[in-house]
Parts: C-alpha cells; sequence; structure tokens
C-alpha cells in the first residue's frame, strides 16, 4: 500500500470513495499566544493493489507532526483494513480516507506532517505564526 497524497484541510467528508474537501491547502495557522492547541484534518489518498486489500490485510498507519526544532510533538498511530468490494484486479486501487490530528504548538514556525502507511509516507509543511494576519495576509 502506498501513500499516493496528503492534503490538510479544515473539513473532508468521503461517501463512495469520492472526497469533498473544504479549505483544502491549509498551511499557516494563526494563533494569539504559544502554547496553543491545534487540530486538523487531512485527506489522503491511498492505492493498493488488490492482493493487498481484503480479510486478513491489516495496514499500519501513523501520523507524525515534527516541530520547529525537529522533536516529535504528536505521533498517532493505528491499524485497518480495506474491504475489497469494488476492487479491481487488473490495476492499482485507490482510495480516500479522512484523517485528524490535534497537538500543541508550543513555538511559532514551521511544523511538519508525515503520514505514513506501511513504511511509505507524504509529508507537508504546516506554519504556526503568533499574532494577527495583516491586510495582505492570507489568513487560515
Amino acid at each position: 500500500m502506498n501513500v499516493d497524497w496528503v492534503i490538510p484541510c479544515r473539513y473532508v467528508e468521503v461517501h463512495d470513495n469520492l472526497g469533498t474537501l473544504v479549505g483544502a491547502g491549509i498551511d499557516t495557522f494563526w494563533v494569539p499566544e504559544v502554547p496553543a492547541p491545534l487540530q486538523l484534518v487531512c485527506a489522503v489518498r491511498l492505492t493498493a493493489t488488490a492482493d493487498e486489500l481484503g480479510s486478513g490485510h491489516q495496514h499500519h498507519s501513523r501520523t507524525v507532526i515534527t516541530g520547529p526544532d525537529g522533536e516529535v510533538v504528536a505521533d498517532i498511530g493505528g491499524e485497518f483494513g480495506i474491504d475489497t468490494d469494488g476492487a479491481r484486479e487488473d490495476w492499482l486501487n485507490g482510495f480516500v480516507l479522512p484523517t485528524a490530528i490535534a497537538w500543541e504548538a508550543g513555538a511559532a514556525g514551521s511544523y511538519q506532517l508525515e503520514h505514513i502507511v506501511d513504511g511509505t509516507s507524504k509529508s507537508v509543511a504546516l506554519h504556526v505564526i503568533v499574532g494577527t494576519p495583516g491586510p495582505t495576509d492570507d489568513a487560515i
């Protein structure tokens, strides 16, 4: 199983393997002070061959957030399985999954979110700014 992409969002909903994303691409958080509790949802697209799916196949997932100093500030993981209904034997199957994570930003700066499934991963940068967005800033 491979992580195809990870998109941070304000909201993700998945029905019939189609994702509806609101606020897709959110990467900057304006906070009045640090430490600040933050939460984020991501749309994650996974791809797998049919022989990687179905009963008896458990997949290991982790979401790790690293702070500006390189220290891990959040590490959440678990196992999941994917039903084979609709899986095709003759092509790579794609699945969109919503995920959520909460952490505490202890300092302003750039953080890294890494989503890992079965040893493959994708990373995105997240930024924490202390203050109030100005008129030309993209407030998120």
